[in-house]
């Protein structure tokens, strides 16, 4: 059968599914920071889902409170525990006036956050410094992410309270903090963290409508979605159990699936979260980690993937 002109031009327009769409909710490792009570296990490790490898990349001189890898240009960022953001590829250092909280990427740039404000990591410069939190009421950005191109922080008030607030910027050098989105009525002194959800439709406690839902660990010992509890995600042992990263893995309609982590886990854990009835099944997905698991991103690219799994040595 010879086909016409008309059906060639179609057949050449379509466009094929790439690799990386096909992977793109699929999780294929997670890189975490892995920190002993003693200081004895301080190190930035991944976890390969296919081989069940775990993978020694870098040490640490404390607690790594955060991490990002930019799969885009195969850069890993972070936090060494003592005040200073690292990228392991590069040997890049920045130093900071305080403990890094937080570290993720916006519009190209990597960004990183805590008490002193928020920062372009790779660059040095402030975006938000110190005073502009002080002016806000803010003690400390705890965790920042974006969505539809905005930028929002879970920040800790003065008062030790949480709030999920926006972030505005008019360009990349000037940054803002902006209205506050929801209050938590918790009070602590630990990291926290929390994910958009694209799905539902938020109304926050200044008035306005936001198309999405947030999922926190405010609270430390349990998720919640918009303020309400999520059943079943309560840890074991509230007096020395915290969760204290999230991160959002896929959601539907109906459903959201996350992986979180924090104090006295020992695991990393995934959560399938019933949107409508918060409900969830939960279960351990990497065991036997140490007493402090405070960072941690999930990989989905098989470019990044495949790097990261050929990178440092494996521990088991």
């Amino acid at each position: 059968m010879t086909l016409s002109p008309e059906a060639i031009k179609k057949i050449s327009e379509i466009k094929l599914t790439s690799m990386d769409s096909i992977f793109e909710n699929k999780m294929l490792g997670i890189i975490y920071g892995n920190v002993d009570i003693y200081g004895n296990a301080d190190v930035l490790e991944y976890y390969n889902f296919e081989t069940e490898e775990r993978r020694k990349l870098a040490d640490a001189n404390a607690a790594i409170w955060g991490v990002h890898h930019d799969s885009k240009n195969k850069k890993t960022f972070y936090d060494d525990g003592d005040k200073s953001l690292v990228c392991l590829e590069t040997g890049l250092k920045q130093e900071r006036s305080d403990y890094i909280r937080s570290i993720n990427s916006f519009n190209g740039l990597i960004l990183d956050a805590g008490w002193y404000g928020l920062f372009n990591t790779e660059t040095g410069k402030g975006l938000i410094s110190r005073n502009s939190l002080e002016n806000k009421n803010i003690y400390s950005i705890n965790s920042f992410g974006c969505f539809n191109n905005s930028l929002y922080a879970l920040v800790t008030k003065n008062d030790t309270f949480r709030s999920v607030v926006e972030v505005n910027t008019s360009d990349p050098n000037n940054f803002f903090i902006g209205e506050t989105i929801k209050n938590y009525d918790v009070k602590h002194s630990d990291i926290c963290d929390f994910a958009i959800v694209p799905q539902g439709k938020l109304t926050g406690d200044n008035g306005k409508a936001y198309p999405f839902s947030i999922i926190t660990c405010a609270n430390r010992y349990y998720l919640d979605l918009n303020g309400e509890k999520i059943i079943e995600t309560k840890v074991k042992n509230s007096s020395n159990q915290s969760i204290n990263r999230l991160k959002l893995i896929k959601s539907t309609p109906t459903t959201a699936e996350i992986i979180y982590s924090g104090t006295n886990l020992k695991n990393i854990y995934k959560a399938n979260i019933n949107l409508t009835n918060k409900t969830t099944i939960t279960e351990p997905i990497i065991t036997d980690l140490s007493t402090f698991v405070l960072a941690l991103q999930p990989i989905f690219k098989r470019d990044s993937h495949e790097y990261l799994s050929s990178l440092g040595s494996v521990i088991r």
